[in-house]
C-alpha cells in the first residue's frame, strides 16, 4: 500500500468512528509562544486537553511535525527524522483506554492487514504512578493468548507528562518487530535503542492532574492522545528496510544518486549521506513554504543549519556545487496532492535553497582554511570550543574536524564540544523569544462560544455590543478599577488587529458619552475573534450584552500612511533588483516602517537611492489605491506578489496600486495579497525617506523608513540638528557641509603633525625602550607598544628596526578605542627562513578575537585588546618559538 492510500485510510477509519478528521496545523504554532515548532499531533488540541475549549470531543489529524532534537542521529538509525507526518487519533473526555487499545488493535491487523505476531506491546509499569494494570487487562483481553507473553511492562518512557505540574498519564506503546538479523548481543526487547523493535504507536492515558510535590490527582475529564509515526507505518506497508527506501523518500534519493553519482544502498558507504540529505531536504522544503528564512537567530537558525548539514554531506559524497535546490522538485511531486502550498511556493524555496547554498559553499572554503590555522594553534590537543566554533560558524561538521585532525595526530576534545554545543542550544530559543510573537492564549476559553468578529475598516467611530470581558488570565470578569487591564471582544469593531506585519489599532472605548477604557492593543484568534487590549480608565461595570462606543485614535491614518509606503519601497526594489526579490518580513507602526528583503548583494548607496527615488516618484504620479477581493487563482493571473508562508483567504483582500483601479490591474505599479490599512491614494503619503539600510542575515537586508507626517517630523529634527550646527560654525545651514569638510582636512593634518612627531621620537629612543627576547639562542623576539600610533606609523617603526637589527622576529603593535592592531616582520636576513609572518598573524589574530594575513615576510591584522598585555607578549613569544624555531637555523 502506498503512502497516499495509508494514510487516507487511517483518516476514514476513524471518520467512521465519529472523529471529525481535522486538518494538519501549521509547524509554526499559532499563538503559542511556548513552541518553537509543532513537534506532534497532540499541538493544536492543547486547549481542549486542558479543558478551554470544549465544542471538540473526538478529532483525527495527519499533523506535519518538526524536531531537532535528535538531528545528530537521523542517517545513523532508520527512527530519526526532523520533518516527519504524525497520525492521530484524539478523544476529549469521551472514549477512553478500551476503546483506543481495540481501535489501535483494530486498524494495525484489519485495516492494514499486518500480521499480529509482528507486534509487541508495552504499558507503564509504576513509579511515578501506579502500574497501569487497566491498560494491560485491556490489552490481554484484546489480544490472542498466543500474544500475552509479547506484553512488557516499561518503566522510565511509558508515562507522559505535560510538564513539571498539569496534565499527565501512562504510555502503552506498540513495536513492530523487523526480525533477529537486526538485533545485537544483548538486546533488551521492545524499548531497546537498536533497531529490531520500532515503536509505531504511543497511545497517551492522560488520567492525572500533577501538582506541585508530585501528588496525582484523577483528572475529571480524562483524555486520549495518541501518535502514529506515518513514515514507520508506510516502510511497514511498503515492506521496506526502513522509511528511506519508501515513496516519501525514494525519489529524492534516486535524483541525489543522479547528480551525486553515487549508488544508494541500506548498508552503502554512502547510506548516512543520502539519508540526511533526504531528511533535511524534506524539513527545509516545509518550513521555507512556512515562511521562515535562513538566518542567525531563532527559527531561520534552525533552518539554516539544516541546509547547510545536508550540503556538508553532499559536498563529502564530491559534490562541488549547489545540490538541494535541484532537489526540492521531487518533494513537490510526492507531497503535491496532499500539500499543495509547496508546488504554489516552488520558484521562492527554489530561490531560498539555492541562495543559501552558494553562499555556504563560499563559507565553507573559508573553515577549512580556518581549521588549519586551528590545527597550525593547537598541535597536540584542539579545544571542544574550538571546535564547536568552527562547527557554529561555517556549518563544519564535528566528525570532518576530528577526521582531519586525526590525520595529523591531533585530538580533538569531544566533552568540550558537547559542552559547547548545549550551551549554544539557547541561541535558537532566545532569538525566537525575542522575536515579538505575543501570547493569545488566554483567549481561547472566551473564544469557544464566539462568532467571528466584523472588522469595519471605514469607520473611525462606531456603536458596537460587548460579547466578552476577561482579565488576563482567561477568566470572565465584569469590572475594572481604574489602572487595571483587562481585554474586550465586540460583534464588530473599527480597531484592526495585529497582523500582516501591521500593529494592532489603539483608542478610546466610551460608555454612553463616558470614556471608560483606553485600547492599548488589538490581537486577533485564528477563528477570528478580536480582542481588545484595555487599560481602565476609571472604575467600571460591563456585562455581555452592553452597549459601547469605539474611537479610534490619530495613529491610524499614521499607521496606513506607513503601511501604504511600504507597499510602495516594495514595487520599488522589485524594479531595482529584480523580480527575484522578495518581501522577508514587515512590520509598521504609526512611527516608522520596517521592510526585510531579499537580495545577493550588499546594495550600494546609488542603487537605495534609486530606490527612493522610484518610491517617491510614484507618489508624484498620484496612482490610485484600490482594494477589492479576488480568488486566488484570479490574484496569480494578475500578477499579484504574495509572502512566502503567509495563509491567504480565498477569496483574497487584494492592494492595487495603478491609474486605473481594477478596470486594468494587470498594469500596475504594485499589487500585492493584504489585509491591512491603506490610504485611497499615494499623494496622501506625501514622501518616504529611507533613513536606514542594513543586514538581516546572509541574503537578507533590512530598510527602514517613514513617511507621511513621520517623514515630517524626521526630517524637521535633521533640519533642527543642521540648524544647531549651523549656529556653533557662525553660517549659514547651506554652508556647512563645506566647514565639515575644512574642519576633517585641518584634523587630518593635525594628526599627520602628531604622527611625524610620534615616529621622530620613536627613532630616537635607544633599545631598551624595546622589549627583545633572545630565543634559543637562533633569534630574537622584538615587541614593541606604539602605543596609539597609527599603522603607517607602525611601518615606519618596523621598517626602522629591521635596518638596525638582524635574525629578528618584529611584532609592533598600538592601542586605540579598545582595538588593537599589529605588523608582524623579520629582518632581511630571515627572508629566505622557515619564519612565516602570515601564519604568526593569523594565530595572534586569534588569541584577540581577530584576524591576521599578508605575506610570508610581512603581515598585520587587529582585535580587541587584550586585559593583559605581558600574557598576550608570551603567548606571542610561544608561537614564534613553537612554529619559528627554525628560523634561526
Amino acid at each position: 500500500m502506498q503512502s497516499d492510500k495509508v494514510r487516507k485510510a487511517f483518516l476514514d477509519f476513524f471518520k467512521k468512528r465519529d472523529h471529525s478528521i481535522i486538518k494538519s496545523s501549521p509547524l509554526v504554532p499559532e499563538g503559542d509562544p511556548s513552541l518553537l515548532f509543532t513537534s506532534a499531533g497532540m499541538v493544536q488540541f492543547k486547549p481542549y486537553f486542558l479543558g478551554i475549549k470544549k465544542d471538540l470531543k473526538r478529532a483525527v489529524s495527519c499533523q506535519k511535525s518538526f524536531r531537532t532534537t535528535d538531528i545528530d542521529n537521523v542517517g545513523k538509525t532508520i527512527r530519526h527524522l526532523t520533518f516527519f507526518e504524525m497520525l492521530g487519533n484524539f478523544s476529549f473526555g469521551d472514549y477512553f483506554k478500551e476503546d483506543a487499545i481495540k481501535w489501535g488493535w483494530e486498524f494495525l491487523t484489519k485495516e492494514m492487514n499486518l500480521p499480529a505476531d509482528r507486534f509487541y506491546f508495552t504499558v507503564y509499569g509504576g513509579g511515578d504512578a501506579p502500574k497501569d494494570e487497566e491498560a494491560k487487562n485491556i490489552w490481554l483481553k484484546v489480544l490472542p493468548k498466543n500474544l500475552h507473553s509479547k506484553i512488557f511492562e516499561l518503566k522510565e518512557d511509558n508515562f507522559w507528562a505535560m510538564g513539571e505540574t498539569g496534565p499527565c498519564g501512562p504510555c502503552s506503546e506498540v513495536y513492530w518487530d523487523r526480525g533477529e538479523k537486526y538485533a545485537h548481543n544483548g538486546c533488551a526487547g521492545p524499548g531497546c535503542e537498536c533497531d529490531r523493535y520500532i515503536e509505531v504507536w504511543n497511545l497517551v492515558f492522560t488520567q492525572f492532574d500533577k501538582q506541585t510535590g508530585g501528588v496525582l490527582k484523577p483528572l475529571p475529564r480524562k483524555n486520549i492522545d495518541t501518535g502514529l509515526g506515518f513514515e514507520r507505518l508506510v516502510f511497514i506497508m511498503e515492506e521496506k528496510e526502513s522509511p528511506f527506501e519508501t515513496s516519501l523518500f525514494k525519489p529524492i534519493i534516486e535524483s541525489a544518486s543522479d547528480i551525486l553519482k553515487a549508488k544508494y544502498s541500506s548498508d552503502g558507504d554512502y547510506a548516512s549521506n543520502f539519508r540526511i540529505i533526504s531528511d533535511h531536504l524534506r524539513a527545509s522544503v516545509f518550513l521555507i513554504a512556512e515562511g521562515i528564512i535562513p538566518s542567525n537567530e531563532g527559527r531561520g537558525y534552525i533552518l539554516r543549519r539544516l541546509i547547510r548539514r545536508a550540503e556538508r554531506f553532499a559536498k563529502i559524497m564530491g559534490s562541488k556545487n549547489a545540490v538541494l535546490y535541484k532537489l526540492a522538485p521531487k518533494v513537490f511531486e510526492i507531497f503535491k496532492d496532499i500539500y499543495p502550498e509547496l508546488q504554489n511556493s516552488e520558484k521562492d524555496i527554489i530561490s531560498v535553497l539555492k541562495f543559501e547554498e552558494e553562499g555556504f559553499l563560499q563559507t565553507l572554503e573559508t573553515g577549512e582554511k580556518f581549521l588549519g590555522d586551528l590545527l597550525n594553534k593547537y598541535p597536540k590537543s584542539l579545544p571542544g570550543s574550538e571546535a564547536f566554533s568552527l562547527y557554529e560558524t561555517y556549518g563544519f561538521p564535528f566528525e570532518l574536524t576530528k577526521e582531519i585532525a586525526l590525520k595529523k595526530g591531533i585530538e580533538v576534545d569531544e566533552k568540550g564540544f558537547d559542552e559547547a554545543r548545549i550551551k549554544a542550544q539557547d541561541i535558537a530559543k532566545a532569538g525566537w523569544k525575542s522575536s515579538g510573537e505575543k501570547d493569545i492564549s488566554m483567549f481561547q476559553r472566551a473564544e469557544d462560544s464566539l462568532p467571528f468578529t466584523e472588522f469595519i475598516s471605514v469607520k473611525s467611530e462606531l456603536v458596537s455590543t460587548a460579547v466578552a470581558f476577561i482579565n488576563p488570565q482567561g477568566d470572565n470578569i465584569e469590572k475594572l478599577k481604574a489602572g487595571e487591564i483587562g481585554y474586550m471582544a465586540f460583534d464588530e469593531t473599527i480597531f484592526y488587529a495585529e497582523s500582516g506585519g501591521q500593529a494592532g489599532d489603539t483608542g478610546f472605548l466610551y460608555k454612553g458619552e463616558e470614556l471608560i477604557a483606553e485600547v492599548l492593543d488589538t490581537q486577533k484568534t485564528a477563528k477570528e475573534v478580536f480582542f481588545h487590549k484595555i487599560k481602565a480608565k476609571k472604575d467600571f461595570e460591563i456585562k455581555i450584552g452592553d452597549e459601547i462606543v469605539e474611537k479610534i485614535d490619530f495613529k491610524r491614518h499614521r499607521t496606513a500612511v506607513n503601511h501604504t509606503a511600504t507597499h510602495v519601497i516594495n514595487a520599488a526594489l522589485r524594479k531595482v533588483f529584480g523580480a527575484s526579490t522578495r518581501q522577508a518580513g514587515s512590520f509598521v507602526d504609526s512611527e516608522r516602517f520596517r521592510f526585510d528583503y531579499t537580495v545577493s548583494h550588499t546594495p550600494s548607496k546609488d542603487e537605495m537611492a534609486e530606490v527612493e527615488r522610484i518610491a517617491n516618484e510614484a507618489i508624484k504620479e498620484n496612482y490610485k489605491v484600490s482594494i477589492s477581493e479576488k480568488s486566488l487563482k484570479e490574484a496569480k493571473e494578475l500578477g499579484a506578489v504574495m509572502l512566502l508562508g503567509e495563509k491567504y483567504k480565498d477569496p483574497a483582500r487584494l492592494v492595487l496600486i495603478n491609474s486605473e483601479g481594477f478596470d486594468n490591474a494587470k498594469n500596475h505599479y504594485s499589487l500585492e495579497l493584504c489585509g491591512g490599512t491603506h490610504l485611497r491614494e499615494l499623494s496622501s503619503i506625501g514622501g518616504i525617506k529611507i533613513i536606514k539600510e542594513s543586514s538581516v542575515s546572509k541574503g537578507i537586508r533590512r530598510i527602514e523608513g517613514v513617511a507621511g507626517p513621520c517623514a515630517i517630523e524626521y526630517l524637521a529634527g535633521v533640519w533642527d540638528i543642521a540648524e544647531s550646527i549651523a549656529l556653533k560654525f557662525s553660517s549659514g545651514i547651506e554652508d556647512i557641509a563645506g566647514r565639515i569638510d575644512k574642519l576633517i582636512e585641518t584634523e587630518k593634518k593635525l594628526k599627520l603633525e602628531i604622527e611625524n612627531i610620534k615616529r621622530k621620537s620613536f627613532k630616537a629612543q635607544s633599545d631598551e625602550s624595546f622589549s627583545i627576547v633572545d630565543l634559543n639562542g637562533k633569534f630574537k623576539f622584538i615587541f614593541f607598544d606604539a602605543q596609539d600610533a597609527q599603522m603607517k606609523t607602525l611601518r615606519l617603526v618596523v621598517d626602522d628596526l629591521k635596518q638596525k637589527n638582524s635574525s629578528s622576529v618584529i611584532f609592533v603593535f598600538s592601542r586605540i578605542e579598545g582595538k588593537l592592531s599589529f605588523i608582524i616582520s623579520c629582518s632581511d636576513d630571515l627572508k629566505e627562513s622557515s619564519f612565516d609572518a602570515s601564519n604568526m598573524s593569523k594565530q595572534a589574530g586569534l588569541l584577540i578575537g581577530g584576524r591576521g594575513g599578508g605575506r610570508k615576510d610581512f603581515a598585520q591584522g587587529g582585535g580587541i585588546v587584550p586585559k593583559d598585555i605581558e600574557e598576550f607578549k608570551k603567548q606571542l613569544i610561544e608561537i614564534a618559538t613553537q612554529r619559528n624555531s627554525a628560523a634561526g637555523q
